[in-house]
């Protein structure tokens, strides 16, 4: 193997925990200060630690679109957001069954309802220019202040003012250090995919997606370990969201992203297919259990092969 290639996938190796360490300092230190400052802890949850948790794809799909390499940032998220639901949610529901409220439902549906809007829109314009970005983000910005309008009644904890210094330089600290990562990271699989001679969508979508959901497996899985199940389906709902209206949308305000439909359809169906299945699931007794939790794990496994099957199609696509 060229020193070259093996100089790309250490490097490639090595971006990925220096984008998730950085992106745990930040969040830590941007819910410390969050806190000191009055913010109830459930908001913190879904704007800091949801978007926390997708700064890894926010800062590498953003930095490939500004350098003009689109077709990552798509394989990123579509790739992120099933990995997500059929390696993350289903690994986690293996560990403990994950049962659901009823009101939970509600928020299957909504989930679904964006994700499938979302992806008509993409493949319908071939892509999403800097007009459609725009739109995601304000979409993302309505989502989020309806969860927060709902739930707005919630407690309140608030912690001193010791210790504020050492927040704003751990946020400082960790962003410099994701968008290094991210940078490293992006510049490994453009090489990566011009040495292997493999689609950059590809790498993207079943090895880059894997990488950037790390956290959000550390969430999820610590949060059922813990007995949070709640917290593990509201992480994985509330990454999906936030990957295809705000990261997407701010990748393509960067730089519009086109890509062929056939590229992407059949990896929009297995997004689209597992969403269903969750709200199914969901809705069977209220519980997700461990052979549901396994559905997932054998769909993951039939998608990855499935697009590697295509992989040679993915390159001629992209040439």
């Amino acid at each position: 193997m060229p020193s070259e290639m093996i100089l790309s996938l250490l490097l490639f190796i090595i971006s990925i925990p220096i984008i998730i360490k950085s992106s745990d300092i930040f969040t830590e230190g941007a819910s410390k200060l969050a806190k000191m400052f009055g913010v109830s802890d459930f908001i913190i949850g879904i704007t800091i630690v949801a978007l926390g948790t997708s700064l890894p794809e926010l800062a590498s799909d953003s930095y490939a679109s500004y350098i003009n390499h689109g077709q990552i940032a798509f394989g990123d998220i579509i790739g992120s957001n099933i990995t997500n639901i059929a390696l993350i949610l289903g690994l986690t529901c293996v560990i403990r069954p994950l049962a659901i409220k009823h009101t939970e439902i509600y928020s299957g549906w909504i989930h679904l309802l964006i994700l499938t809007l979302a992806s008509m829109f993409i493949l319908a314009a071939g892509g999403i220019g800097r007009i459609g970005g725009i739109v995601f983000i304000i979409s993302y910005i309505l989502y989020l202040r309806h969860l927060i309008s709902v739930y707005s009644e919630l407690g309140v904890e608030t912690i001193g003012k010791d210790g504020f210094m050492k927040n704003i330089l751990g946020v400082l600290f960790g962003l410099t250090g994701i968008l290094i990562g991210a940078r490293i990271l992006v510049n490994s699989i453009i090489e990566l995919a011009m040495a292997f001679q493999v689609s950059e969508y590809l790498i993207a979508l079943l090895l880059m997606s894997v990488g950037t959901s790390l956290p959000e497996l550390f969430v999820s899985v610590s949060a059922a370990r813990k007995g949070y199940m709640t917290m593990a389906l509201g992480n994985i709902i509330g990454s999906n969201v936030a990957n295809i209206l705000w990261v997407l949308g701010v990748a393509a305000v960067i730089r519009p992203i086109s890509i062929a439909p056939e590229v992407i359809i059949v990896q929009i169906m297995f997004m689209l297919l597992l969403s269903v299945l969750l709200i199914v699931f969901k809705k069977s007794g209220y519980v997700i259990d461990r052979r549901e939790g396994e559905i997932f794990l054998g769909i993951y496994v039939i998608f990855v092969l499935v697009s590697v099957a295509f992989g040679n199609d993915f390159m001629k696509m992209e040439n």
